[in-house]
C-alpha cells in the first residue's frame, strides 16, 4: 500500500510539472551586447500551451562561476518577448526563463563594457583629468631670462669706456712732453760738448 501512495505521488508530480510547463524554448540574444542597453529577449511556447496571465521568472547565470543574477522574477510570458536593460558585469552568461516546471537555458551572451573616452575640458577652466587616471599635465617652467640692469648700471657701465679712454689720453699727452723735454737738453749738451773741442783746439 505504502508504494503504491509513493509511486501515485510521482504520477501526480510529473503531471503537474508537465501541465505547469509553457515555455518551449528561450532564443539567445544577437550578441555581443552593451552594458546599459535595452535588449530584446524572445521564447517560444508549447504547442497548445496557454500563457495567458502566467510569469516567469527570467535570470542570468555567469558561466565561469554560475553565479545567478536575478533580472525579473515575473516576466508576462503571453506577448513573447521581454526588453532587458543590461545591468550585468561584463563576462558571458547565459540567460534562463523558469516558467515553474524549470529554467529554459539561452546560448552563450556576451556582455561587453560601453566604449568610453577622455572627457572634453571646461570652456575657460583647468583640462579635464585624463580617464587612465594618469598625473595631469605639469605647469610651463618660468622664463630663465636675465633681470634687466636697473639705469643706474647701464650709465655708470657705459661712463666707463669714455673715463677710461681720457686718462689713457691725458697719460700719453704727459708722456710725450716729457720726451720732447728729453730731446732739447741732450741737443744743448751736444752743442756744448763740440764748443769745448773747439775752444780746445784754437788753444793748440
Amino acid at each position: 500500500m505504502t508504494r503504491l501512495l509513493k509511486l501515485a505521488v510521482i504520477i501526480l508530480s510529473i503531471i503537474s510539472l508537465a501541465s505547469a510547463q509553457i515555455v518551449d524554448t528561450l532564443n539567445t540574444p544577437i550578441g555581443p551586447v552593451t552594458q546599459g542597453a535595452k535588449v530584446a529577449v524572445s521564447w517560444t511556447l508549447l504547442a497548445g500551451a496557454d500563457a495567458t496571465g502566467k510569469t516567469g521568472d527570467l535570470s542570468a547565470t555567469d558561466s565561469t562561476t554560475k553565479n545567478v543574477i536575478p533580472i525579473d522574477p515575473a516576466v508576462p510570458l503571453a506577448p513573447l518577448n521581454y526588453l532587458w536593460e543590461v545591468k550585468v558585469p561584463p563576462g558571458t552568461y547565459f540567460l534562463g526563463l523558469n516558467d515553474g516546471a524549470g529554467p529554459k537555458l539561452s546560448g552563450e551572451v556576451v556582455v561587453k563594457a560601453p566604449a568610453g573616452g577622455a572627457p572634453a575640458p571646461p570652456a575657460g577652466g583647468a583640462p579635464a583629468p585624463p580617464a587612465n587616471g594618469g598625473a595631469p599635465p605639469a605647469a610651463a617652467p618660468p622664463s630663465s631670462a636675465a633681470p634687466t640692469p636697473p639705469a643706474s648700471a647701464q650709465v655708470s657701465s657705459a661712463d666707463t669706456p669714455a673715463a677710461a679712454t681720457t686718462s689713457t689720453t691725458t697719460s700719453t699727452g704727459g708722456s710725450t712732453a716729457t720726451g720732447s723735454a728729453s730731446s732739447i737738453f741732450s741737443g744743448y749738451n751736444v752743442v756744448f760738448s763740440l764748443l769745448g773741442v773747439a775752444i780746445a783746439m784754437v788753444q793748440f
